[in-house]
């Protein structure tokens, strides 16, 4: 085998073989390129691919770090909402801890509070129990007083009556013996005319002076009229239930408007025009028991001054109905007026139009004594009622209301605020003016002077704090609309009710508050007294 030489010096040996050696360097260039261009393109993909890994490793590592921020964010979430629920659970335990403290501060202070109720209870009843006891030392003693006032005046009346026999006795001597002396003189020799001779004079007799207290007869007078027409009422109540439960028609109409009037009452609030609703409700729902005639009862039952007419009957649901709208103002009254005196003046038009009515009227005559009675069962005063507000029974005249059941007699606050509604009402009703109104006033204005007059003229030793709160009720609010009516004349009963009332009465808190209006009245009304 023939070793082959370089081409450089196959090429000089001749022609064709350089020929040859060109066409192979040309076809190893050829080749040269070839690859060399694989090898750029494979570079050049090489590239293209390191490039493509970089962008996916980057857009990898962009999905990781996207991963690893919503990762960190929900581990994050999920350990907030794991201190979440555990400070919830901590809250709830802490709640649960307070709410069993305060439990047990409530129980605490409800054993206190039924400990100072029985407490309380206790002392009330032996309040109750003492003043009982009072009472009956009282009436023992006043029965004693009596007794020995009673054997003291028979004993007199027996000195008396020995002195008066005794007496007749020697009249009838000295009498014999002028007839015996007359006798001789007319037997014997005249000389000169005996001298006449005076029958002897009739002992003077001396009334001995009473120590019981002077009382106003017509105001008790007046008085025990209206409890009785108060009595009368209770006994209608009666008289309708009865006649409810023998026709179902009525008792359901009955029970229908009692709670209309109520609910209509309880809904008054102060305000111009703000009863409007209220008053036509209540107008409508006793129109409609005036046209009921059965049952009929005596409507002269219900009156302080009944006329003289034969037919005395009149719509009975009506005057219970009536009543029953009376009941309902004297607890507003109480309940509204002793808190806010300045709402008995809208109180007192829907009470004054209501009686004034034609259609709730009978023969004419307004049955507004059913609401005044009912006045002089809770504030006696009104009429110159007066008593001892120390004693049971005094409590009793002067209005002093119990707690329910007949229980204790509430305490004085309670009282005073009753009275001072009481009092503002009474003035709203009689302090109406309906001179433009073509109603008649069922109530007017003179029962207003008369109850000032009757209380400003109880004694002075009398007088006590009620009289002094109802006072105060009649006068705060309605000074104007007393000038209006009584002009001059009320300036006088003003000053006589507001200074010198309160100057000759025993000194106290409630004497106190009247006379201080004079200064109110000077300031807010330029009215000096």
């Amino acid at each position: 085998m023939e070793i082959m030489t370089s081409p450089y010096k196959l090429a000089k040996d001749s022609p064709s073989r350089q020929l040859l050696w060109e066409l192979g360097q040309l076809a190893i260039s050829t080749q040269e390129g070839f690859y060399a261009h694989l090898d750029r393109e494979s570079h050049e993909r090489e590239a293209l691919h390191q490039q493509a890994l970089a962008a996916a490793t980057a857009k990898h590592e962009s999905v990781r770090r996207t991963a690893e921020q919503y990762r960190e964010r929900l581990e994050a979430q999920i350990q907030a909402e794991r201190k979440r629920r555990d400070d919830e659970e901590a809250k709830g335990l802490e709640k649960l801890r307070r709410e069993k403290v305060e439990q047990e501060i409530a129980e605490r202070k409800r054993e206190v509070e039924r400990a100072k109720t029985i407490e309380l209870e206790e002392k009330r009843i032996a309040e109750v129990k003492r003043l009982e006891k009072e009472a009956a030392d009282r009436k023992k003693a006043e029965r004693e007083r009596q007794d020995a006032e009673t054997a003291k005046r028979q004993e007199e009346e027996r000195k008396k009556a020995a002195r008066q026999k005794d007496e007749a006795a020697a009249a009838e001597v000295r009498a014999r013996e002028v007839a015996v002396a007359a006798q001789e003189a007319r037997s014997a020799p005249v000389v000169q005319a005996p001298a006449p001779i005076s029958a002897p004079a009739p002992p003077v007799q001396q009334s001995t002076p009473t120590t019981q207290p002077i009382q106003n007869t017509q105001s008790e007078a007046e008085h025990s009229r209206y409890l009785e027409i108060h009595r009368a009422l209770k006994e209608l109540r009666k008289f309708m239930t009865a006649q409810a439960k023998q026709n179902a028609q009525l008792k359901g109409a009955m029970g229908d408007m009692r709670r209309e009037i109520r609910k209509s009452v309880g809904q008054l609030r102060d305000g111009k025009g703000a009863n409007k609703v209220q008053l036509q409700t209540t107008i409508e729902t006793l129109k409609k028991a005036a046209t009921l005639a059965e049952p009929q009862v005596d409507i002269t039952m219900f009156l302080a001054s009944p006329p003289q007419v034969d037919d005395r009957n009149g719509p009975a649901l009506l005057v219970y109905l009536l009543n029953i709208f009376a009941k309902a103002m004297i607890a507003q009254f109480i309940n509204e007026a002793g808190v806010r005196p300045l709402i008995a003046d809208n109180l007192g038009t829907v009470a004054s139009h209501i009686f004034a009515l034609d259609n709730f009227r009978w023969k004419g005559i307004s049955l507004i004594d059913v609401l005044i009675a009912k006045f002089h069962v809770v504030c006696p005063v009104l009429f110159g009622i007066y008593g001892n507000e120390r004693t049971l029974e005094g409590k009793h005249r002067l209005g002093w209301w119990r707690e329910e059941g007949g229980g204790a007699f509430v305490p004085e606050q309670r009282h005073f605020e009753r009275m001072t509604g009481l009092g503002a009402g009474f003035a709203g009703i009689s302090l109406k003016n309906y001179e433009k109104a073509r109603a008649q006033n069922p109530y007017p204005d003179k029962h207003y002077w008369t109850s000032l007059a009757s209380i400003t003229n109880v004694p002075p030793q009398e007088i006590t704090q009620t009289h002094f709160v109802v006072l105060k009720g009649m006068i705060e609010n309605f000074e104007s609309k007393f000038l209006h009516f009584f002009g001059d004349a009320a300036i006088a009963a003003l000053r006589l009710a507001l200074i010198e009332l309160p100057r000759r009465s025993p000194p106290s808190v409630a004497a106190k508050s009247l006379a201080g209006l004079v200064d109110v009245l000077k300031r807010d009304k330029k009215l000096i007294l």
